[in-house]
């Protein structure tokens, strides 16, 4: 399977050539706990210069960049991951993702700050590969968190889940932002705009928007 990481600026087509897996491992012990769900951190296999060797990483995209970056300091430009074309397309509208909108809940877990998860959002629009979840229901994966907003991957289905994309991540997130709107927090800092809920999908996958220790 194949999969791949990002740093803060946009990117797509540079980590389409990018190979790497991301499968379920142990118990995510930093996540908060979810009511009802097992929570697992994803393993991903990335090669740390274009067509060199790979090396397994867990956590979220987030951590993936900050090790490879430890690896081999030039990885963000020998891959171009900050490339301005390299643009994000989080907003195509959900039949273009070729999945299904099931039902959502807004007034679900705690709010989460919109540019962390905006961030994370760009991170899994660019991976690319087809990401897979184990066996549920209720098994989730924290595939993004940083500045304790957090975006996980849930899996309803008994058997292993496999998706076409981390785009398809990405887009339901998204659609929480769409279908729950935004609130605004005043924090000693200023006025910021925050999020939560969780969407489910046809297929028996959901995904979630949630405060979290990062």
């Amino acid at each position: 399977m194949l999969s791949s990481i990002i740093t803060t600026g946009v990117l797509l087509a540079v980590l389409q050539a990018l190979p790497t897996v991301a499968i379920p491992t142990v118990a995510n012990r930093d996540a908060s706990p979810l009511d009802g769900y097992g929570i697992e951190e994803l393993t991903w296999e990335v090669e740390t210069t274009p067509g060199g060797p790979s090396v397994n990483i867990t956590g979220t995209v987030e951590h993936v960049v900050e090790e490879l970056g430890k690896i081999n300091p030039t990885f963000v430009s020998d891959f171009g991951i900050e490339n301005p074309d390299n643009s994000s397309a989080v907003d195509a509208p959900i039949e273009a993702r070729a999945y299904y909108l099931k039902e959502w809940y807004c007034d679900v877990f705690g709010l989460a700050k919109l540019e962390a998860i905006q961030a994370g959002l760009v991170y899994l629009n660019g991976v690319p590969g087809k990401p897979t979840n184990g066996p549920g229901p209720g098994n989730c994966g924290r595939v993004s968190c940083s500045h304790s907003a957090a975006i996980y991957w849930c899996n309803d289905n008994t058997v292993s889940k496999t998706i076409d994309t981390f785009g398809y991540i990405s887009g339901a997130a998204q659609t929480i932002i769409n279908k729950c709107g935004i609130t605004p927090q005043i924090t000693p800092l200023g006025v910021f705009d925050y999020v939560k809920g969780q969407v489910f999908m046809t297929d028996n996958w959901n995904v979630i928007i949630k405060y979290d220790k990062c």
